[in-house]
């Protein structure tokens, strides 16, 4: 229970915002065990009992203790978010399985192969600096049906609420650095670069007319070097041209045994998608009609996601980008293996190693790591 209760006295310090705030700042020492910290926030935590161990949850909400700002990602827009009950937060690292969990998590909440609306219109992306924030919140206020929001920070970026459920997918780094490239390429390309032009005159938002995709090497050899030495951000180690999978993915792995956060892996999405689908509805707490549940699966497959792609992109910022070129490349593992030379899987060794070992033995799931 102790170090939740010093992560949410972390939290109430930050509450006046900043960047590159640590995750786990001393707290004051008179800062009490409960009541009211810096900034007005609730301090209070309440014991449960899961698998047989208490653990402690807060009662209120606490907010972010670090800033993620840039053409693309600003975190500070979550400050306007006013959650509901029973909130869904999807939250992954860039091309870690997102679209493909919220295609999931949409099945789970209409219990429909077919989707009232697009997805990306659906489950918004809300930290997308891009597009008008006011236009993200109407869509989010007008929404009757559970949301499910997207988002790419980490744990410490966002606001952090009781009642809400943070569903989490990790990948491992070496297929997700693959993956990036083709994205990163394919967004730099004729068709999308088009389409943020046209976005620019419909929409309008403050960052979106001066926003280009970030240049990447053709070479995936180059890009690889790239991807696992720097980071869009000073304070991150990899992940480049956007922030850093190894730390989204490690502040939410320290806090995973929280009854409201749960970690999906993409591996265990692509062996055994029914039961990964099963253990996530209990987690949401979403009973689905047995009659109907095998084609819920179906339809969260990729080769169905390719088919009905009408079914993703909506008529704004994403959809005219993103759906101008192929975004679900390959979803596969392991291309990496007839791919990389031995200094560039050094790099990745060399990034992962930096992990708690039980987070980087659940990533990798690679017994030929070298140790």
């Amino acid at each position: 229970m102790r170090h939740l209760i010093e992560w949410f006295r972390s939290a109430s310090l930050a509450a006046a915002g900043g960047h590159c705030l640590p995750w786990r700042s001393p707290p004051p020492k008179d800062f009490p065990e409960s009541g009211t910290g810096s900034g007005g926030v609730e301090a209070s935590v309440e014991c449960h009992r899961k698998n047989g161990s208490e653990f402690a949850v807060p009662t209120s909400s606490y907010p972010p203790s670090r800033v993620y700002r840039s053409p693309l990602l600003d975190s500070t827009r979550w400050n306007s978010f006013e959650p509901r009950h029973g909130d869904i937060v999807i939250s992954t690292a860039t091309k870690a399985g997102t679209t493909w969990a919220q295609r999931i998590v949409a099945s789970l909440v209409f219990q429909s192969v077919r989707l009232p609306r697009p997805l990306m219109e659906l489950s918004p992306w809300l930290d997308m600096a891009m597009v008008p924030l006011a236009d993200v919140l109407a869509t989010l206020s007008e929404q009757r049906h559970r949301r499910f929001v997207k988002t790419h920070l980490p744990l410490d970026a966002l606001p952090f609420h009781p009642h809400v459920r943070y569903v989490v997918v990790g990948r491992d780094l070496r297929d997700l650095a693959l993956s990036t490239h083709h994205h990163a390429r394919s967004m730099s390309s004729a068709g999308p670069r088009a389409a943020l032009a046209a976005a620019a005159q419909a929409h309008g938002g403050e960052n979106l007319s001066s926003f280009r995709p970030p240049e990447v090497p053709e070479d995936v050899h180059a890009f690889w070097r790239e991807f696992f030495t720097r980071s869009a951000y000073p304070w991150e180690s990899d992940g480049w041209p956007y922030n850093s999978p190894t730390r989204h993915l490690s502040s939410w792995w320290e806090h995973r045994s929280e009854p409201n956060i749960r970690l999906l892996h993409y591996q265990d999405m692509l062996d055994d998608l029914d039961g990964e689908m099963r253990r996530l509805a209990e987690f949401l707490g979403i009973t689905v009609d047995e009659r109907v549940w095998p084609d819920l699966v179906h339809a969260c497959t990729f080769a169905e996601m390719k088919v009905n792609e009408d079914e993703i992109w909506d008529s704004g910022l994403s959809g005219s980008a993103l759906g101008s070129w192929n975004f679900f490349h390959k979803g596969t593992s392991g291309q990496w293996r007839t791919l990389c030379s031995e200094d560039e899987l050094a790099l990745h060794d060399r990034a992962v190693r930096r992990l708690p070992e039980e987070l980087r033995t659940w990533l990798v799931r690679d017994p030929s790591l070298r140790t």
